[in-house]
């Protein structure tokens, strides 16, 4: 079978769905060599604008794959385009454009909230990240349960205690890191709960030692973090690095003490489950499918609950038993979930329309 993959998304910087779209393609060709998968991208590397996105997706990829005689296209994030030359499986991460409107830029808006869940349903298959956004796809855009197949993430090799002390202090002066810290990493945007994140480190800092490291690329609406920040007068507590490379993470990850992540709605969530991978305690909300992928090895709370946050945070790292044991958990965990899985369940779906 001659696969065509949309890879738009893993050009530039990739997020996450970049990052399932590399990995999967990756896992796939390892466990199923004997079909042809076909790269069809713009060739820009430029994080695409609404508009860019809305053209790629509708008009030019469809004309590619109809080219290159695709016998199946794969959308891995994002609308499926309203005509097309074969059969199409499309991923639906979250519907987080229907949930959460308000987050989002106007323009951004309205291509989230209102055309989406148009060409959603024009998919011959559905792949879900998780039974929570299973759930929300059916109960919001009224598509069949039997429709959709949910496939979790994986986590990637690369993702492992990192203890070699060349590459760790590497990483710590690339990014300017403190000796101690607590770590975030996502995009930063109002739907992560990082002023939650904020207001529970607040109540904290006068007890611990660690700093707060807040991790990756700036996403909308992000200049009411600083200013709370600066309010709170964390300035010197409270360090930004900016989008991390790839080829960092498992060092970052492998450097924090703890590491925190109070979002208020996720598909998936895949940087608690990276973070576990590399052996951190983790501390989260239990929001939407985090639980699902957590499962018992994390200390949850619920959202927009800074005292709730606080107290988790200072329970870990006050209690070194605790620590170890979720450590130990993390590890356990995040070894459940591998992109041979995903490329074995996914090549499941494809067979299944071929």
């Amino acid at each position: 079978m001659k696969i065509g993959f949309d890879t738009q998304s893993t050009l530039g910087r990739k997020t996450g769905i970049g990052l399932y779209t590399a990995n999967l393609l990756q896992a796939l060709r390892q466990v199923a060599p004997q079909h042809e998968y076909v790269e069809i991208s713009s060739g820009r590397t430029q994080e695409m604008r609404t508009d860019q996105r809305l053209h790629w997706q509708q008009f030019e990829l469809p004309r590619r794959a109809r080219a290159m005689r695709v016998d199946l296209l794969h959308v891995t994030g994002f609308d499926a385009p309203w005509w097309r030359p074969c059969p199409l499986v499309l991923t639906v991460h979250d519907l987080i454009g229907l949930l959460f409107p308000a987050n989002l830029p106007p323009i951004s808006r309205l291509y989230w909230s209102r055309w989406l869940p148009h060409t959603i349903r024009r998919a011959d298959r559905i792949i879900v990240d998780s039974e929570h956004t299973k759930s929300d796809v059916n109960r919001l855009l009224g598509i069949p349960a039997e429709h959709m197949d949910v496939i979790h993430l994986g986590v990637d090799e690369s993702f492992h205690p990192v203890e070699d002390e060349g590459s760790l202090g590497t990483v710590r002066e690339k990014y300017s890191l403190p000796y101690t810290f607590i770590l975030y990493l996502g995009t930063l945007e109002p739907r992560k709960g990082l002023d939650t994140l904020l207001s529970a480190y607040a109540d904290l800092v006068t007890d611990v030692s660690h700093h707060l490291v807040i991790a990756g690329k700036r996403g909308w609406y992000t200049q009411p973090l600083f200013q709370q920040v600066k309010a709170l007068s964390l300035g010197q507590r409270v360090h930004f690095t900016g989008y991390v490379a790839e080829e960092d993470l498992g060092a970052l990850y492998s450097l924090a003490h703890l590491f925190v992540y109070p979002s208020r709605y996720e598909g998936f969530g895949l940087p608690p489950l990276e973070a576990m991978a590399c052996g951190l305690p983790v501390v989260c909300t239990d929001a939407a499918s985090l639980p699902e992928v957590v499962g018992d090895a994390a200390l949850l709370v619920s959202p927009d609950d800074p005292g709730a946050l606080a107290a988790a945070m200072r329970r870990v790292l006050a209690d070194g038993q605790l620590h170890t044991e979720m450590q130990a958990r993390s590890l356990e965990r995040a070894a459940r979930f591998t992109w041979q899985e995903t490329a074995r369940r996914t090549l499941q779906v494809y067979e299944a329309m071929g």
